[in-house]
């Protein structure tokens, strides 16, 4: 895997290139977000719905190992890799550690692995059952073996020993991952651990910054799920400022969470490229659609990132379509919305199958939501190429 990455006074704008076949052809503009999955696939679309996503060709799609570790020994028998197995092999897929959609239980902390979290119940993996799994996933690129542990409010013990694990799993990670001739043109990533620490953030970045890798997640602000509700954002983009110019320029930072779009224009603004999409399926499991005003990025940009306006109100704006004001609505979600949901449904008929329970329901809601977002990003993308 190839970034290479413009940077200006508004945020950075990269490309990834030079992945692995066959999908060496493919490139990625930054910043962007990586497609949720869960259990291998998109949450709420099949394969064929997937085709009335926003430029559907260029997923990228987020496999989290919580939702897909149960699937390693079938995998592994098949030896043709998670995207053939979960039936989508025109997507490359980049491995996270946790779910970001779902809340991680905390305190189960050992010294000699990390706990992941199943539908087949808690399993501890050390770093080379980890790689292992690696291998028998085939992905694109991976996140080394990381304590993450670290919920809002723990001790700096703790947040010491996260910073220490993380650095020991991750130096066994890359001698494995060095020694391996199937791993040669798969990217691995460094995770960032401390919490809301500055001095533990910036050891993490010191230590870290001296290996080899390919990148970098900034981890450990939140236990995932619901709980990026209660990440301290202002405080999130002072250590992000604080800790960015420790690291390589050059190199891909990607921030997992189901982040609001203004964290993300926040974010984005002060050097993060890479996000997840687990924002659209938090969204749709509530019944709700997003109606945040793209042309208001723009002006976003436009502005010195300690004055962060439009209002923070203006980029959380949304529909709650259970809501009994829709019932004889018969608009579209989004009226200037050209998804494949606002060009053929209205808000009346949506309603109606979020209060029967009708699966189609949460297929509508996620199609326009990831679509949204979709066009979220490019236009992040022009206004700072802008």
């Amino acid at each position: 895997m190839k970034f290479s990455v413009k940077i200006s006074n508004f945020g950075r704008i990269g490309c990834i290139s030079d992945l692995p076949k066959p999908w060496s052809t493919k490139i990625f503009k930054t910043p962007a977000f990586f497609t949720y999955t869960r259990g291998g696939t998109v949450p709420h679309l099949t394969h064929n719905t997937l085709e009335r996503i926003e430029d559907h060709q260029n997923l990228f799609l987020l496999q989290t190992l919580p939702s897909t570790i149960d699937f390693k020994e079938a995998v592994e028998g098949q030896c043709k890799g998670l995207h053939n197995f979960v039936g989508l092999p025109e997507y490359p897929f980049h491995l996270s550690l946790q779910d970001p959609g779902t809340l991680t239980p905390t305190g189960y902390n050992v010294t000699k692995g990390m706990s992941v979290f199943s539908e087949g119940g808690r399993k501890i993996l050390t770093p080379d059952q980890f790689m292992n799994t690696v291998k028998a996933f085939k992905p694109v690129s991976y996140q080394a073996l990381s304590d993450s542990d670290t919920p809002l409010k723990c001790s700096k013990k703790r947040l010491i020993k996260s910073v220490d694990n993380s650095i020991r799993f991750l130096d066994e990670c890359l001698e494995e991952h060095r020694k391996c001739k199937d791993l040669e043109d798969t990217a691995v990533f460094a995770t960032l651990q401390g919490g809301y620490n500055p001095f533990l953030r910036k050891k993490s970045a010191e230590e870290t910054a001296e290996r080899t890798v390919d990148g970098y997640v900034f981890d450990g602000f939140h236990v995932n799920g619901p709980d990026v509700e209660n990440v301290d954002a202002p405080k999130m983009i002072e250590i992000l400022l604080n800790v960015f110019p420790i690291l390589p320029e050059d190199k891909l930072r990607i921030l997992h969470g189901a982040f609001d779009p203004q964290t993300m224009l926040e974010a984005v603004k002060c050097g993060i490229d890479v996000f997840d999409s687990s924002y659209a399926e938090k969204l749709t499991e509530s019944g709700e659609a997003s109606i945040y005003p793209l042309e208001a990025v723009s002006s976003f940009f436009s502005k010195d990132i300690i004055d962060s306006v439009p209002k923070r109100s203006k980029f959380t704006e949304k529909l709650s379509l259970k809501d009994g004001l829709y019932k004889e609505d018969f608009e579209p979600i989004l009226e200037t919305c050209n998804c494949y949901t606002c060009t053929h449904y209205k808000r009346a008929y949506i309603h109606h199958l979020l209060v029967t329970n009708e699966l189609l329901a949460e297929i509508l809601l996620m199609v326009h939501n990831m679509h949204h977002m979709s066009l979220f990003f490019k236009q992040i993308q022009n206004s700072i190429s802008n």
